[in-house]
């Protein structure tokens, strides 16, 4: 009887183990989005800076002079090509913008079409979600090989 009473403890004990590592081990009912078009890796020299080439959705993105403004911030400039044919320096994480009901406080730093630098809202990348960073871009200040982005109050 103890035997029986033992063993009975132990594949009680062994199920609620596993049954612990897969509660443990499982995804979160609301996993965060995936970035599916995330920036090229690699990095290459482009304007005495190194920079990504990253994806956006459309054309046209304004490039703003401050990521602390939101919507509101003056545009220097603008992308005027979509896909990827433009290049990041790299993103902070600053105000909170909107266009079209999405929503990002993550801001990358380029070169706008007319030559002027300064800010473009990760909204228009194309992949990932609302307030999130672009799963391939580096973060100002940071990587392999970086250039500093203008430092910020």
């Amino acid at each position: 009887m103890r035997l029986i009473k033992r063993l009975s403890t132990v594949a009680t004990t062994a199920a609620l183990v596993t049954a612990g590592v897969a509660a443990a081990t499982a995804a979160p009912a609301a996993a965060a989005a995936t970035d599916d078009q995330p920036c090229a890796r690699p990095q290459v020299s482009r304007a005495s800076h190194w920079v990504q080439y990253c994806p956006l959705w459309k054309a046209n993105v304004p490039v703003y002079s401050s990521p602390d403004l939101g919507n509101g911030a003056p545009v220097v400039g603008y992308l005027v090509q979509g896909g990827s044919a433009n290049w990041f320096v790299g993103d902070r994480y600053r105000s909170n913008y909107t266009y079209s009901g999405y929503s990002n406080h993550w801001w990358a730093y380029t070169l706008a079409d007319n030559g002027r630098w300064g800010w473009t809202p990760e909204v228009f990348f194309a992949g990932g979600g609302d307030n999130e960073t672009d799963g391939g871009l580096y973060l100002c200040d940071a990587g392999p090989k970086f250039n500093d982005c203008p430092t910020l109050p």
